[in-house]
């Protein structure tokens, strides 16, 4: 099999443009029968970079010709074209990869997992699908499984690794990557191949003698480079063999022989790696509002601040729940609302005054039902070990509001919050003293200011703490409040409503999160409300 990558030269600015986009055209044009799959660099219908909002009305005025060339090509040669360009996908525009089978007919769409600001600020690329469960696309054409990764996604190894899960025979990489060192590029084409069991086939454009970028090149299974391009304009061409071929390995010293890739997956221990997958929400930076937040899990249901009432509005679409800590007599952080343990336990007696052992041996539960007798409190460890970055954690650490607070507290909460890597998933409301020991101790973890006992000067002592949240206590709380924290780049949080038309209220007049006990009704209400405004 004779993969080619078709290598234009880079056009620096917009006037050069056209001559880029011509040169793919007619290269496609001299494509002959000898290739079997030809791939075309990133961005072929809109090729350099444009001033912010022309890259879409350009790339529009250029797609016919390029997708027709592309289908001829395929017919033509009897081979398979894929094709990177800005593609009308559902009204939006994404960073397309459209593959064409030897008929000429489209086989499938990948559509770039990473895409970087400038993408999606310049040059308006739609990045919504990015943000739920999609697995790594594999396009069937002509028996090749094709899998795709586009510039940025080179850089991601724990999507590779899916990739390679997916068993790909070919990966196309479809780039521009123009401030890239050649020897970074290669190492990444390299590792590609290694870690999937395939070949690479990478398509980029010539950006010049001495310069970064460019590339073209072709890798086989066993990570070793068939053949590369340079900084050459032209088409890169290379010779396979079957592209059905994996690379074969010991099974560990002195083994039978395994697929590469096998040999990696059977000794993978994911339990140990960072948490992904389609359990994963977006850091609190990038999930949207408005939110509804679980306070104290779904306590209308199961007990609060307990793994059953978290793992129930979870599991019900809650993107945000709400947790309060103390500390034991030992030094462990556990959840719960109150100081003392008599109105949610069988127990009597202060949580700073028992050791964790002590309080295990409570029951949590029966309070609340029979059905869950024999409950026992959580430590914030597995809180967060068991839902790790699957939710927005509200965590809310319980202070006096005037003593020095603990900042060995601070660095243990720190600490656990680092250790499940939930840095971006995890934000503590507190009073002064707590927001003042984390600038302090942890100035990384996002700070929400509470209301405490000082609620009409919520907003400003939120700017004084340089906090990115605030959480207002119902009722101290007004619109030019909620505007001034707004003005000021601050969340506003609302502590809190059960009620449905209330909440939708609160979301009506600006506020961003609401806290509530009864999960499912109040997100129902802020949906319809959110639905009827974009009406």
């Amino acid at each position: 099999m004779k993969l080619c990558a078709i290598q234009p030269e880079y056009p620096y600015t917009p006037d050069r443009a056209d001559a880029a986009v011509e040169y793919l055209v007619d290269a496609l044009g001299r494509c002959d029968e000898s290739c079997d799959l030809i791939l075309l660099p990133e961005y072929s219908n809109a090729p350099t970079v444009f001033p912010k909002g022309e890259c879409i009305p350009y790339a529009k005025n250029h797609t016919d010709r390029l997708i027709r060339a592309a289908v001829d090509a395929a017919r033509r040669c009897r081979a398979i074209v894929a094709v990177n360009y800005v593609a009308e996908i559902g009204g939006s525009f994404r960073n397309t990869t459209r593959v064409f089978d030897s008929r000429g007919n489209v086989a499938g769409d990948y559509y770039k997992q990473h895409l970087p600001v400038s993408e999606t600020a310049v040059k308006m690329m739609d990045d919504a699908y990015t943000f739920g469960y999609l697995p790594p696309e594999i396009v069937e054409a002509d028996g090749i499984r094709l899998g795709f990764l586009t510039c940025y996604d080179c850089y991601f190894n724990e999507y590779i690794a899916h990739i390679a899960a997916r068993k790909p025979d070919i990966v196309l990489v479809s780039s521009h990557q123009r401030s890239e060192r050649a020897d970074i590029l290669e190492m990444q084409v390299k590792n590609i191949a290694f870690n999937t069991n395939a070949f690479v086939l990478r398509a980029s454009v010539a950006m010049g003698e001495g310069r970064d970028g460019g590339c073209s090149m072709v890798a086989g299974p066993d990570g070793r480079i068939l053949a590369g391009f340079g900084q050459q304009i032209g088409m890169l061409s290379c010779e396979i063999g079957d592209p059905h071929r994996k690379y074969m390995r010991s099974n560990s010293f002195g083994g039978a022989m395994i697929p590469n890739d096998r040999f990696v997956e059977q000794g993978r221990t994911p339990w140990s790696y960072r948490a992904c997958g389609s359990a994963v929400i977006p850091g609190d930076d990038k999930l949207p509002y408005p939110r509804v937040c679980a306070h104290r899990g779904f306590s209308a249901i199961a007990p609060e601040n307990s793994l059953p009432a978290f793992g129930a509005a979870i599991a019900l679409g809650a993107t945000e729940i709400e947790l309060d800590v103390w500390e034991t007599k030992d030094g462990v952080p556990v959840v719960s609302h109150d100081p003392s343990v008599e109105r949610t336990s069988n127990g009597t007696g202060s949580i700073r005054e028992m050791t964790f052992a002590e309080l295990r041996k409570l029951d949590f539960g029966a309070r609340h039902a029979e059905a869950f007798a024999g409950l026992r409190i959580p430590a914030l460890d597995e809180v967060l070990g068991q839902f790790p970055r699957q939710v927005i954690v509200n965590l809310h650490v319980k202070s006096s509001g005037t003593e020095h607070f603990s900042r060995e507290t601070i660095r243990k909460l720190d600490a656990a919050v680092r250790r499940y890597d939930c840095l971006g998933h995890v934000y503590v409301t507190g009073r002064a003293d707590v927001m003042e020991a984390l600038l302090e101790a942890a100035p990384e973890l996002i700070r929400c200011m509470g209301a405490g006992d000082d609620p009409m000067n919520v907003v400003k002592n939120a700017i004084r703490y340089q906090c990115r949240k605030l959480q207002f206590m119902k009722p101290h709380f007004t619109r030019e409040m909620i505007d001034e924290a707004h003005a000021h780049g601050i969340r506003c949080n609302m502590f809190w409503s059960d009620i449905p038309a209330e909440a939708a209220e609160m979301v009506g007049m600006g506020i961003d999160t609401v806290l509530t006990n009864n999960y499912l009704q109040i997100a129902r209400a802020v949906r319809n409300k959110v639905n009827k405004s974009d009406d």
